[in-house]
């Protein structure tokens, strides 16, 4: 694996994916991962990283995400969360629903597990494992009192055309005001990202939550020239980003 973060107008590599997102290990997070191209894989990432140093991360969502093979199937009853916590500090919990899927415990519910952990990362919507995506109008699911969002966008969506690559394309269509046929550029994997439309739609319904970009499968040196153009880009919008690989041995 390897992490980048842009700082003074270049691209620095850091040891910890929580280091380049600029989270505060001694402070209570809600972290929603919205968008597509790794958010399975970057809440993992984050939640091992934060685990290992003893936080206490709890994953879970408030639409569905893929069931890992060792989860809380949720049935109402706190204590289960709380007793599971003695022997670790990284737990996902859910509802178990349609095949390889665990679904939202609902938000009530989801608000209360804060309580419980240090760290509550969440997937608050879905790709269809594709690289880019734009929101439907029932998109996201955000909790209320979440602290940061992290919008994500695959680089290998590049040079590829909307209707291939994109879930809801028409929606990204529409954002970026192209067709169907288009090719995705630099620019327009920064426009997604930094959208109210797109991976930033509903953070002003939060209180003071922080927003960052993670543009991921970034691995090899001509996609990090790639995601540092982007990274350009993103610096105008005031967007912070972070440039990833999770690929072994990249």
């Amino acid at each position: 694996m390897k992490v980048f973060c842009y700082e003074d107008n270049k691209v620095n590599e850091k040891r910890y994916l929580y280091e380049s997102l600029g989270i505060n290990i001694n402070e209570k997070s809600i972290i929603s991962f919205v968008g597509g191209g790794g958010k399975t894989t970057s809440i993992y990432t984050l939640a091992r990283e934060l685990s290992s140093i003893g936080k206490r991360v709890l994953v879970t969502t408030t639409t569905h995400m893929h069931m890992p093979k060792d989860y809380i199937n949720f049935k109402g009853d706190i204590n289960e969360i709380i007793n599971r916590f003695k022997t670790t500090n990284l737990i996902t919990v859910g509802i178990k629903d349609r095949d390889d899927k665990i679904s939202s415990l609902g938000e009530e519910i989801a608000i209360t597990l804060i309580e419980l952990c240090d760290f509550l990362l969440i997937e608050a919507d879905g790709s269809k494992m594709l690289p880019l995506k734009a929101p439907a109008s029932h998109e996201p699911v955000i909790l209320k009192n979440t602290t940061m969002i992290v919008g994500i966008a695959g680089i290998d969506s590049l040079s590829k055309s909307i209707k291939d690559i994109c879930h809801r394309p028409q929606h990204v269509c529409d954002i970026l005001g192209k067709n169907q046929c288009d090719k995705i550029s630099e620019k327009d994997i920064a426009t997604l990202l930094s959208s109210e439309n797109g991976q930033k739609k509903d953070i002003e319904k939060c209180d003071n939550a922080k927003y960052r970009a993670i543009i991921n499968k970034v691995d090899n040196e001509e996609l990090l020239y790639s995601a540092e153009k982007i990274c350009k880009y993103l610096k105008e919008k005031d967007v912070q980003a972070v440039i990833t690989s999770y690929k072994q041995n990249s």
